[in-house]
């Protein structure tokens, strides 16, 4: 398949495309980043992942393909009157990723100069070690590494910002390691490639994006945990003295409660989807209403109790606090606040989780938006960071 209309485009050094790849939705947007400017977000696109009545990776693998496509041609009608891209940012939610935050110790007999290469080899040394521990769930020839990045050093005990060049027997790294599946990542690319001509696609994890965007935008909160609640699960990650610290999942999200909907009434995903949103809206009457309610009552029980194994799981390799951010499609925003609200910790004894959402009303703050472009606080999260990367110098 070619596209003559991008073989012979100039790219637009200031356009980039957003592609969010989510457990239930695909999503893109096209953003100008000027300097001295917000990103300006010009147009969005999300689709629906059909409904997986029962989850199969290949299945499902071959269901988010097809929607990508369908978001492409969208975003390929859009860019005839915007330009072409020069960077396409791609970021996964689950189950796409895996994203794991390593302690590397190296202690040696001899001090040692610290340099690039140095770091580089003992980092991807913990790479193939954690290759191996994932093993059983991610082979190790269909791995991936999407994103490595130390975000803590130390030398002889203290912290240190710039290590290169300095001499040391004893060293300390704290890396997040973001890993997916040769698969994916390469059916993606395929199918970016069919629409566009570009060597700047670069990838990310959706956890990685949202904690560089809630460290910019509320520099004063130094410890938090981030949700982020897709269809088919929900990634929790723990920030300790801004320091993302370490992250695990479980595998419920939105559709966890739709399937529970549609199992007791025998009915198709759309139905069950339905009942569940007049329910939130308190429009569900008669027997309908105590129904699904009895089933959303006992899908909650179910959800917190996830959610307080992952709080507990974190709070073995940090403290976890009580502020609470997480990002849901803003139909479930109210039931999943609280939710998180009703969550209990050891850490936090008699205190309650203090649920904070990042809407459009929040994040939007910090963007422009073409007039009558939808609003996708996933997609405006991701838009911050690009911004943040073009900048930089990527």
């Amino acid at each position: 398949m070619s596209f003559p209309f991008f073989q012979h485009h100039e790219h637009d050094e200031s356009l980039v495309l957003l592609i969010d790849v989510g457990s239930a939705s695909v999503g893109s947007a096209l953003v100008r980043l000027n300097k001295g400017q917000v990103p300006h977000i010009l147009a969005t696109t999300r689709e629906a992942i059909p409904f997986q009545e029962t989850l199969s990776s290949a299945r499902f693998l071959l269901a988010m393909n097809h929607t990508l496509e369908r978001v492409l041609k969208l975003t390929q009608t859009s860019l005839k009157e915007h330009g072409s891209p020069k960077h396409i940012f791609c970021t996964l939610s689950s189950p796409w990723f895996v994203l794991k935050s390593r302690d590397i110790r190296i202690v040696g007999t001899e001090n040692f100069k610290v340099t690039e290469d140095i770091l580089s080899g003992f980092l991807d040394k913990d790479i193939e070690r954690l290759k191996e521990e994932l093993k059983e769930t991610l082979p190790p020839k269909d791995t991936v590494v999407i994103e490595k990045k130390i975000i803590q050093m130390k030398l002889n005990g203290y912290e240190i910002k710039n290590p290169y060049g300095q001499t040391t027997a004893q060293m300390e790294m704290t890396a997040t390691i973001s890993l997916s599946s040769k698969k994916v990542i390469e059916s993606i690319e395929r199918k970016v490639g069919q629409f566009f001509h570009t060597e700047s696609l670069h990838f990310g994890s959706f956890p990685v994006v949202a904690f560089s965007t809630i460290r910019d935008i509320f520099p004063e909160e130094k410890n938090f945990i981030f949700l982020d609640i897709t269809g088919e699960a929900t990634d929790v990650s723990l920030v300790n003295n801004d320091i993302l610290g370490g992250a695990t999942s479980f595998p419920r999200g939105k559709n966890f409660f739709i399937r529970e909907i549609s199992a007791h009434f025998w009915t198709m995903h759309e139905e069950a989807s339905s009942l569940l949103s007049m329910f939130l809206k308190d429009t569900l009457e008669g027997k309908r209403r105590a129904t699904v309610s009895e089933i959303v009552l006992r899908s909650r029980a179910e959800w917190i109790t996830r959610l307080e194994k992952a709080f507990a799981t974190l709070a073995k390799v940090g403290v976890v606090p009580r502020t609470v951010f997480f990002t849901s499609d803003n139909d479930v925003a109210r039931l999943f606040t609280g939710l998180i609200n009703a969550a209990k910790s050891d850490s936090l004894m008699s205190n309650s989780f203090e649920a904070r959402y990042l809407d459009d009303l929040v994040v939007a703050k910090f963007v422009s938006f073409e007039s009558e472009v939808m609003r996708d606080p996933f997609l405006v999260v991701e838009a911050l960071l690009a911004d943040k990367l073009i900048k930089n110098g990527l």
